[in-house]
């Protein structure tokens, strides 16, 4: 039995899934298991996990036939028989401190409140695109997080939901938490909104850092973002308490748009006046403004005119996860 199993849902991560492990074999807490779960990968992956477990007994790796990450982390938490069980992806890796910090606080914490897991603040890597860096700033920021997971906190702080989170092993068991596979989108939402309902406590600490690789364009991010927007009306079905005010802004961007496009075409055929047209593109120009100035901060933040990418990227959030909504509540 180890202190600390690390579940890491993999499907064709060859470019990135040495380092992630290697990145997890030189933790300053050396009693863990790395627990690989492959999903059916069509690239080098599953040959590289287990080059590496044949030098490291540490690191297993095991098969997830339904590919999904929800069936990789419940195939890992069955298989785990940890004190504490965390996660991450396979594109993703984390400083050698990470797990250290994660169970420092809740050994620190879970006398203070009823806690149930400590998760980790999203980090741009150094060596990650320009597009992709441009992407973790503008999550980061108000406008473009929306006070998710993604926001950027200072200190530590109580959250509804987190990423590559630590949690004790035994509560999950007593409570029979597990990740609905049926979810492929917010499936960290949905698992920790659970522990929510029975009154749990998670807190997210800045400074365990999780360095995620983004999406390569401005097409995969958009289509990454409607595939957040489906995921989030599924869970707003399952869970209708989880749905705010905030998640609603992308979806009425949307019907804005489409009204303003109808005033558009009727104000070209003469069928409403000047200042009607003025007046229904006055909320537009006050988000291109808004944009602009996030954008532009970001810019001169990083002193750096590649994320320029910016001006984009938070209307591929609004936008695309707006459409994603529509659709789940459409089609699901």
């Amino acid at each position: 039995m180890s202190l600390i199993d690390i579940i890491v849902g993999v499907k064709n991560e060859e470019k990135h899934i040495k380092r992630c492990i290697n990145s997890l074999q030189n933790q300053t807490i050396l009693d863990i298991n790395i627990i690989v779960v492959d999903g059916c990968s069509d690239d080098k992956t599953p040959e590289i996990v287990q080059k590496i477990s044949k030098t490291d007994n540490r690191v297993q790796l095991l098969q997830n036939p339904d590919e999904v990450i929800s069936s990789a982390r419940n195939i890992g938490l069955k298989a785990s028989n940890a004190e504490y069980v965390a996660y991450l992806d396979g594109h993703c890796y984390v400083d050698a401190d990470w797990l250290e910090i994660l169970h420092n606080t809740f050994l620190n914490y879970q006398k203070r409140c009823n806690l149930a897991g400590v998760g980790s603040t999203y980090s741009s890597p150094p060596d990650d695109s320009s597009f992709g860096k441009s992407v973790a700033y503008a999550l980061q920021t108000f406008f473009g997080g929306f006070g998710t997971a993604f926001t950027a906190h200072e200190k530590i702080v109580k959250v509804d939901t987190v990423a590559f989170a630590l949690y004790k092993r035994s509560i999950l068991e007593e409570e029979q938490i597990t990740y609905d596979e049926n979810m492929n989108q917010c499936e960290d939402t949905d698992f920790n909104h659970q522990l929510i309902k029975k009154e749990y406590v998670l807190l997210k600490h800045p400074q365990a850092l999780v360095y995620q690789y983004r999406r390569k364009n401005l097409k995969e991010f958009s289509r990454q973002m409607i595939d957040y927007g489906k995921g989030r009306s599924r869970l707003a079905k399952k869970y209708k308490e989880t749905l705010s005010p905030h998640h609603l802004i992308p979806v009425l961007l949307i019907v804005y748009l489409i009204l303003l496009v109808l005033a558009l075409i009727l104000f070209l055929f003469n069928r409403i006046n000047h200042d009607l047209i003025i007046l229904t593109s006055l909320p537009f120009f006050i988000y291109v403004i808004v944009d602009l100035i996030y954008a532009f901060t970001i810019i001169f933040r990083q002193r750096c005119l590649k994320h320029i990418y910016s001006l984009f990227i938070f209307p591929a959030v609004h936008v695309g996860y707006g459409i994603g909504f529509i659709k789940g509540l459409i089609m699901d």
